[in-house]
């Protein structure tokens, strides 16, 4: 009977730790899915606006190098895809736009909100082999688009994971 009175509140205690323990392991969860989500939206207009910015022949008169209105324009669609998208998130994403053309490197860029830079994971300088060349000796251009999207929720207060982003590379027609 001793032993019944001294564990008479060893369940409680357990219990609280087991129950703080599931709901931070369904923060951290929630939190990993809001990463997720917006790792996937990121990929999805960095993929729509490098498709756009390849299109040289078509929407912008065969003009292979960039230019600040192609940036702006491309801003504004990224933007509007992103409200349509996540209407929390649209103004707090980056932009960032560089190209490879016969006349050199052009980066465009637009930064966060807070003035933090929206950066590549790789400079396009360092993807020159991805530049395809025709028989003939020809080299396209090749173009990068980098969309950054702020984070929100515990991932934000964590260095690394304060924003995710995506870069599509694709050669220019």
């Amino acid at each position: 009977m001793k032993t019944l009175r001294k564990s008479k509140g060893a369940f409680t205690v357990e219990a609280v730790f087991g129950i703080a323990t599931l709901v931070i392991m369904m923060f951290f969860i929630g939190d990993l899915a809001n990463l997720l989500s917006g790792k996937t939206q990121s990929g999805q207009v960095s993929y729509a606006i490098a498709t756009a910015t390849k299109e040289r022949l078509r929407f912008f008169d065969s003009r292979q190098t960039l230019s600040q209105q192609d940036f702006d324009l491309m801003n504004t669609i990224a933007g509007d895809m992103l409200e349509r998208q996540a209407p929390e998130k649209q103004d707090g994403y980056g932009l960032t736009i560089e190209g490879w053309t016969d006349s050199g490197i052009q980066v465009f860029s637009k930064g966060f909100d807070d003035g933090e830079a929206c950066v590549p994971s790789q400079s396009i300088s360092e993807l020159g082999h991805l530049r395809p060349i025709r028989e003939d000796g020809v080299v396209f251009s090749i173009y990068q688009v980098t969309v950054c999207i702020k984070m929100e929720g515990f991932s934000q207060y964590f260095p690394g994971m304060r924003y995710v982003n995506n870069s599509s590379i694709l050669p220019g027609r």
